[in-house]
């Protein structure tokens, strides 16, 4: 009997059709022609509005939407987009690509609406005030010529903040040329479409092209704003850990806090069982500095926001106190106004000894007016928040900053206190989301075992949180399986007449992997079967601690996955299908 091998699909990476089960609009229908399309209703007469073939923002050859205004100074291009169900606790992000061509003639809009129940259901965020017709931004771009990505976004219901996060960025050089209006559900909402138009342009020698919309729940499994710009390989970090190789002492960009023999580099395990370079304090019996630094001060905008981040385990005894905070030379405030010299965002015992911990805190822009908390200690165990510490923002004067983390007036000297990756980036959306920095979820976990040499033998899947022992081995299982790599080892997958029907049939359970190595990103696809992905897939690094987990949202027969975040190395791709079927696949990560 013939086995049915693996074969090679090639997905491109950004098409009208783009694979990522986040997006709640779906442009496959986009094909050239004129009007109205699924999913989009035209804005203006059917002549004013088509698709053609163009060059996108990233340089390909993708389905542009164009808008070809007439004379009338009226709507000239561009869509409504049908209604998507929400959850109107969660927030979401909306996006689109757009260019003007020739002249400012005319006016380009960007929003979103929720109606149902002949009732509209978007709150503005200064006054949650009922906006009927809300707008994330409309005006010109910037340059004419030239795409611009824009941003908004509608937070849940909670939402207690008048923050705007949303922005116009330019692709060129990755940064946000220009903010745009956040708004908030009310209650009742249970449906959101996406709008983009050209109005009022009476110019029939302007174009304008969009391209790309996304409805995006942010929820962590979104891509980020650097990934939509195409600049998801750029680090957001401001600190360098370069220097941090096995050593004593300060190295560059990070000066010791307290003796040399006090802070030391060494190989160790993080949070996920990787093998890094951490940063470790071992306490002498004075009361005083006991590890940790102060980095090099960084120069900032204070018209920004910035998150400030690091992993920290603490061993043996809780005496002494653990600190993170910052420093920008008497130009830090409270969220009051006030000034405060010696900024910590916390200072403390963590919850759990021999635990990592997650610490992140936040200096804000200096026009920042809420005094709500967004910082957080998450737990590098089950990923949950444990702990809301304390925000800062700028004042208008500040021009640097810089981050300090300590173990401090520790006199135990069998205690030590290992921090990791160490962060201060940016707040502009190009910066790695909280759920990248955890790379963890707390529901599953795969186990291997080995046999006396050394061999993995077996590898499973444990479902049940805080309970999992091994499956009795059979002879052949789907978790069990590993695909094969190389054209040796397909080699070794010829067809044999005495492999049995069963075995057969778990084999067609594979679905292809592309590229494999990857850089970062992976295309799955299944073909020629009749169920879907669903569920989750979650990526297992080779000890088998959860490194990601992304949610399939509806079944689908292909999805893409980001990895550009992980290390370089080999994982495992744990997948459910509608059939009630999981495989799991081994992929590399250059």
């Amino acid at each position: 009997m013939k086995i049915k091998l693996l074969f090679i699909l090639f997905i491109t990476l950004f098409n009208t059709g783009q694979i990522n089960s986040q997006n709640l609009l779906d442009t496959s229908s986009w094909t050239i022609g004129n009007g109205s399309v699924s999913g989009f209703g035209q804005n203006g007469s059917t002549t004013e509005n088509s698709r053609e073939y163009g060059i996108d923002p990233h340089g390909e050859s993708s389905i542009l939407w164009k808008a070809s205004n007439d004379a009338e100074s009226n709507a000239d291009g561009g869509w409504n987009s049908s209604y998507h169900n929400i959850d109107h606790t969660k927030t979401y992000r909306f996006s689109v690509w757009i260019k003007k061509t020739n002249s400012n003639s005319g006016t380009t809009y960007f929003g979103t609406t929720s109606y149902s129940n002949n009732s509209h259901h978007i709150l503005n965020l200064n006054n949650e005030a009922i906006n009927t017709n809300p707008y994330f931004w409309h005006g010109d771009l910037p340059q004419l010529n030239k795409w611009y990505l824009i941003i908004g976004f509608v937070h849940g219901s909670n939402y207690d903040s008048t923050m705007s996060y949303g922005g116009i960025y330019d692709p060129q050089t990755g940064t946000k040329v220009a903010n745009t209006t956040d708004f908030k559900f009310a209650e009742t909402a249970v449906n959101v479409r996406h709008r983009s138009y050209l109005y009022y342009d009476t110019n029939t020698s302007n174009k304008q092209y969009f391209w790309a919309p996304r409805i995006d729940e942010v929820n962590g499994n979104e891509l980020s704003i650097g990934e939509l710009l195409g600049s998801n390989d750029l680090d957001t970090n401001l600190l360098n850990t370069s220097s941090w190789e096995v050593g004593t002492g300060s190295v560059s960009g990070f000066n010791q806090n307290g003796a040399t023999s006090e802070n030391s580099r060494v190989f160790g395990k993080n949070h996920v069982g990787d093998d890094v370079i951490l940063w470790e304090a071992t306490p002498d019996v004075n009361n005083n500095a006991d590890g940790g630094w102060n980095s090099d001060y960084h120069n900032i905008n204070h018209n920004t926001t910035y998150r400030f981040s690091v992993w920290i385990k603490k061993l043996n005894s809780n005496n002494g106190s653990t600190y993170l905070g910052c420093n920008s030379t008497d130009n830090i405030l409270k969220l009051n106004g006030t000034v405060n010299n010696n900024p910590y965002f916390w200072a403390g015992d963590l919850p759990k000894l021999n635990r990592w911990y997650l610490i992140v805190g936040y200096v804000h822009k200096s026009s920042y007016t809420s005094t709500t908390n967004l910082g957080r200690i998450y737990d590098g165990v089950t990923g949950k928040e444990v702990k809301t510490i304390t925000d800062y923002k700028f004042k208008n004067t500040a021009i640097n900053v810089r981050h300090r983390s300590y173990l401090y007036y520790d006199t135990n000297t069998s205690d030590r206190q290992y921090f990791w990756a160490p962060r201060i980036d940016p707040v502009t959306g190009n910066e790695p989301t909280i759920n990248e920095l955890l790379q963890i979820n707390e529901n599953s976990k795969l186990i291997l075992s080995y046999d006396i040499a050394g061999n993995q033998k077996q590898r499973f899947y444990c479902e049940e949180e805080g309970f999992c022992s091994p499956k009795a081995p059979t002879s052949r299982k789907v978790e069990d399986m590993i695909v094969a790599e190389t054209t040796e080892e397909l080699a070794q997958l010829a067809p044999n007449p005495t492999i049995e029907e069963e075995e057969k049939d778990l084999i067609e359970y594979y679905p292809s992997i592309y590229p494999n190595p990857t850089n970062g990103r992976v295309s799955i696809q299944l073909s020629g079967v009749d169920y879907n992905l669903t569920g989750s897939i979650n990526i297992y690094s080779s000890n088998g601690s959860l490194v990601k987990s992304i949610q399939v949202n509806s079944p689908t027969n292909q999805i893409e996955l980001n990895i550009s975040t992980l290390s370089s190395g080999t994982y495992l791709v744990h997948m459910h299908f509608t059939n009630g079927t999981v495989t799991t696949q081994q992929i590399i990560k250059n």
